[in-house]
Order: structure tokens, then C-alpha cells, then sequence
């Protein structure tokens, strides 16, 4: 007996002059050459791998001219297409997204940040694409590529001639599931994180979304749904039947919900997988108890956000915490001899010289190994978009944005962009370019794989710093 054969449905990260990443509603460009896994692929993939063959194309990772990715996609005749589209690249993607369809005359599914408002309108204007979607963690994909239009959510569609604004479901602390992804898709690619301390790693999501209020995030927007345990292990087990046994997790705040991650970190620790791993979390959550069982269990590094040295700027933020928090979060995971990174937002409407000058003179009190320098975007659905058009600190057709620095895409209330600019390079350069944090990250290194990333990361940032010298000295 003949095997049905499964429709071809493939996963499209299009081409691109920079090194995008357009993945979880946050698009931008990578400020050292990292390019992590595609989290809406990793996780659509198991939704979909019983229904189609899967294909995978990204562009980015492959370093696909256009002509030839367009190629690639004839060739295979996928019976349906989901791409990823990003504010960062938005006039590139949509450039290509047309010749694609121009070409092969397929549903063409989008995902991306710059879709979350005024979605109706957008599509209508993108004649060329069948579909948005607004939550790769649901299966009304599947249910739509399966014809089953009754009550959707989660999507923006053309039916029947109509365009289909279908609500878009926000749960709060709500569980769910995901069938195990498939993660053999994205290994043998060259994606590539700083922090890691493996050539191949896998990322892994045990929650979507964000219970925060952060003004300038868009994750805060999305809901929170959270896994649970029994289904993030049947994950881990596939990992490391991989061989793989490096992992990133993609959670905005590790072990928010204590219990269950403590649940997850001893089932983590009785398997004895050998993973070593980091993740996001939050200074002012993790307390002794939960380092010492994420230490056991194989963590190395972990990803506070800082954000500002200036606690009127947290405020105004609504990040709920103080300097006092920060500093005795990064100081308890030293203590345990936890790698940090900082995260810095520089431009938010209340920066002012002042209190960037805060933050790098508190930056210089936090113990943390690494620091990431960003710069405030009005992403769309966000707190912050609707303060910045409020202040006339952007034109509400805004859209094309990056928060890695490239371009700066609003002033502060007293700041002009090119301020921003120099402020931004500046804080780069003084926490990086010298010779005492240099030598301390060289003998940091505890292995080749790890040399090597740290390697190429440096030299991707130089590359960036050296590129965004030049281009301020031409537009000087």
C-alpha cells in the first residue's frame, strides 16, 4: 500500500542585504553576525510536520542571493508558503514577496512585527499574500491551510473576496501545549548566538508571550501561555536524541512561575542530558534557590535586563524594578559564577545626557560579563508608539525601524537622532574597546567552540561599529 503522499508546505526567511532577524514579532538587524533559529518555524514546524512535508528555506543563514532563493522555491513547487517579514527590512521583503508570487502562484502566509497594526488595511494594500498570522503558538494555521475557516483567531485572511480580521486572542497565565518541534530542520545551518558555548545549539520556548508591562516591548503585548513541564521535557528528549547539548532558552523571563521551574530544572538535572544552556530572565526574580537548582541543572550565562542606570527612566518605562534591584540580581548570579549579560536601552523619550551618563557609570558597578546596547523603537502595538506619536516624536506611518542602531528611528524630548547616535557608538565602544574588559573575556574562554563564537561575535561588532563610523563621518 502506497503512502499518501503530504502536501510540500515550506517555511520561508526571504534574502536580505544585512543580516535580519525577523522571528517573534522583534525584528532586526544582527549587531555582531548573530543569527539565532527562527522561533515561529521551530515551533510551527511541530504543528505542521503530521499534516506536510516540510521545507525549510532561510535565506539569511544560507546567505541566498535573491535570484537564486526564488530559484530554490520554483524548484521545489511548495503547495503553500509561510514567510517571515520584519519593520527592520520591511521595502526589501516586500520587493521580493512580489517577485516570489509574481512567479509561483501559491497561498503566501506572513509573520512579522510590522503586521500588528491596522492589519485589514495592510492586506488589502499587499494584493500578493493569502494570509497574516498573529500567534505561531496556535494551530488556527494548520486549520486554515486545511480550509477549515470557521472560527478562527489568531489571523488576517482574504475569503470568499473578503478580508478577515479574525480576533487575535491575548490569554493571560493560560496552559498550553506544542507537539515536539522538528528541530532536525535547522541543524547543519550556520545559526550562531554570542552567548553559547557550542557550534550547535538548539532554542527551545516553554512559554509564549509576556505577563510585564515594559512600555517599549512588544512581547508585553502578545499575552503570556505557559508550557507545561511534561511537554518541555518530551522536547528535551528529542534535543538530545539529536546529539545536540546546547540550549537556548527563549523565554522573555526564566523561571517566572518558581515552582514549575524548579519542577523543570530537577526533571532537567534526574535525566542528566549534559545540556549547558542560557536564557532571559529578570534580575529582580531569580533568588538563590533558583540559581543554585539553574547552576545544577547546566546553566551558564543568562540575559537581565538592565536597561537604564536612571531609575526616572525605569519608571516611565514601567519596568518595575530600581538600580538597587539590578545591581543584586547581577550580584547573586556571580555569586554563583553565572555569566550576565546587561541589556541597555539607549533613546527612550525621557533619555537625556544626563542619564545615559548614569548608566554607563552603573554599568561600570554591575558585574556583568556582557552587555547589549540597543536603541529605543516605537515597535508597532506598543505603549511606546502610542507615546511617541502622542509627542510628535514620530509620524504614526513610521514602520521602517531597527532597534540594533543602524538607524535611529525617533529622537528623545531632548535629544536629536544624531545625539542618539553618538551616544549609542559611545556606549559601545566604552564598555567593549579596551584593553582590560579584552584580556578579561580571553581568559574567560574554556574551550574552542566557545573561542571561536566569541571570535567571530567580536569581530561581526567591530565590522558593525566600524560600518556606522563611516556612514555618520559621510552624512557629517
Amino acid at each position: 500500500m502506497n503512502a499518501v503522499l503530504k502536501p510540500k508546505l515550506l517555511l520561508l526567511n526571504p534574502p536580505g542585504k544585512h543580516v535580519y532577524l525577523r522571528d517573534y514579532f522583534c525584528s532586526k538587524i544582527s549587531q555582531a553576525d548573530y543569527l539565532n533559529h527562527p522561533i515561529d518555524f521551530v515551533y510551527l514546524s511541530g504543528l505542521l510536520r503530521e499534516h506536510f512535508e516540510l521545507h525549510l528555506i532561510d535565506a539569511i543563514v544560507d546567505r541566498l542571493p535573491a535570484q537564486k532563493c526564488l530559484a530554490m522555491i520554483q524548484a521545489l513547487q511548495p503547495a503553500a508558503i509561510i514567510g517571515l517579514i520584519g519593520s527592520a527590512s520591511y521595502e526589501e521583503d516586500v520587493a521580493f514577496y512580489q517577485q516570489l508570487t509574481e512567479k509561483n502562484a501559491v497561498p503566501l502566509l506572513l509573520i512579522g512585527d510590522v503586521l500588528i497594526e491596522n492589519r485589514a488595511a495592510r492586506l488589502a494594500e499587499m494584493s500578493f499574500v493569502t494570509a497574516f498570522l498573529h500567534d505561531f503558538s496556535s494551530d488556527d494555521v494548520l486549520h486554515f491551510l486545511q480550509g477549515r475557516w470557521e472560527n478562527l483567531c489568531n489571523m488576517t485572511f482574504r475569503h470568499n473576496g473578503a478580508i478577515c480580521a479574525a480576533p487575535i486572542k491575548r490569554p493571560r497565565a493560560q496552559n498550553f501545549e506544542l507537539p515536539v518541534p522538528a528541530h532536525h530542520l535547522f541543524v547543519g545551518k550556520d545559526y550562531r548566538y554570542p552567548f553559547v558555548c557550542r557550534r550547535r545549539f538548539a532554542t527551545v520556548m516553554t512559554e509564549f508571550g509576556c505577563p510585564y508591562r515594559c512600555t517599549f516591548c512588544v512581547m508585553s503585548t502578545l499575552g503570556w501561555k505557559i508550557r507545561p513541564v511534561h511537554n518541555v521535557i518530551a522536547e528535551l528528549d528529542a534535543v538530545h536524541a539529536l546529539g545536540l547539548r546546547e540550549l537556548f532558552f527563549l523565554d522573555q523571563t526564566f523561571a517566572l512561575q518558581k515552582p514549575r521551574a524548579l519542577q523543570l530544572l530537577q526533571e532537567m538535572q534526574k535525566r542528566d542530558y549534559g545540556f549547558g544552556w542560557l536564557c532571559f530572565s529578570r534580575a529582580d526574580v531569580l533568588d538563590d534557590e533558583i540559581l543554585i537548582e539553574m547552576k545544577k541543572a547546566g546553566c551558564h550565562t543568562i540575559i537581565l535586563g538592565l536597561e537604564s542606570g536612571d531609575d526616572a527612566v525605569l519608571a516611565a518605562s514601567q519596568k518595575d524594578y530600581n538600580r538597587d534591584e539590578v545591581l543584586a540580581g547581577f550580584q547573586r548570579c556571580a555569586a554563583y559564577g553565572l555569566r550576565t549579560v546587561a541589556t541597555v536601552i539607549i533613546g527612550l523619550p525621557e533619555e537625556t545626557e544626563a542619564s545615559l551618563q548614569r548608566t554607563l557609570d552603573f554599568l561600570k558597578r554591575v558585574p556583568c560579563d556582557f552587555a547589549s546596547f540597543n536603541v529605543a523603537v516605537p515597535r508597532m502595538g506598543t505603549p511606546l508608539r502610542q507615546q511617541a506619536i502622542a509627542q510628535q516624536l514620530i509620524s504614526p506611518a513610521l514602520q521602517v525601524m531597527d532597534q540594533s542602531g543602524n538607524e535611529v528611528a525617533m529622537p528623545t524630548l531632548t535629544l536629536s537622532r544624531e545625539q542618539i547616535d553618538a551616544m549609542h557608538r559611545r556606549a559601545v565602544r566604552e564598555f567593549y574597546f579596551n584593553t582590560q574588559y579584552l584580556l578579561r573575556r580571553l581568559r574567560s574562554l574554556r574551550s574552542f567552540d566557545e573561542a571561536r563564537i566569541h571570535l567571530r561575535q567580536g569581530y561581526g561588532l567591530l565590522r558593525n561599529y566600524l560600518s556606522r563610523m563611516k556612514s555618520f563621518s559621510t552624512a557629517a
